[in-house]
């Protein structure tokens, strides 16, 4: 009897399979491409003259891969939070997999994708409202 595959088994696969074309991403563009670009426009904040939902986020992956948590999360918030969340479902369930100490592998949850959300526009409308009303350009 074949035994169903489960969403967190697919969320593990996918993950490996995130984890390393994301590696080789990180790799090539900080290697090969960023050196390369002299400035990089951002259409939202060039024409429109705002923040991207997005905006420091190569900021800080670099900040995190530099082993600077903090400035990490101040750059863009979600960044450090997808590491952790990531890091430690791919981290428990690789343990569940292999019967260590009988640890149990972390479930996806939604609320893991309401988090980000709420991260992810707090952080656009905070750098916005930094940059219009106090003219703080991050």
């Amino acid at each position: 009897m074949k035994k169903q595959k489960t969403l967190e088994d697919q969320l593990y696969f996918a993950g490996w399979f995130l984890l390393i074309g994301g590696i080789a991403g990180i790799f090539v563009y900080f290697q090969f491409i960023m050196p390369k670009l002299s400035v990089f426009p951002c259409f939202f904040y060039h024409v429109l003259g705002i923040y991207c939902p997005g905006c420091g986020g190569t900021r800080a992956i670099g900040a995190l891969l530099q082993g600077k948590p903090l400035l990490s999360f101040w750059y863009h918030p979600l960044v450090p939070y997808t590491v952790v969340l990531f890091g430690g479902f791919m981290l428990t369930q690789t343990l569940e997999r292999v019967h260590f100490a009988k640890v149990r592998g972390w479930r996806f949850h939604n609320w893991h994708m309401y988090g980000a959300v709420v991260l992810l526009t707090a952080n656009w409308i905070i750098k916005n409202l930094l940059l219009h009303l106090f003219h703080v350009s991050l």
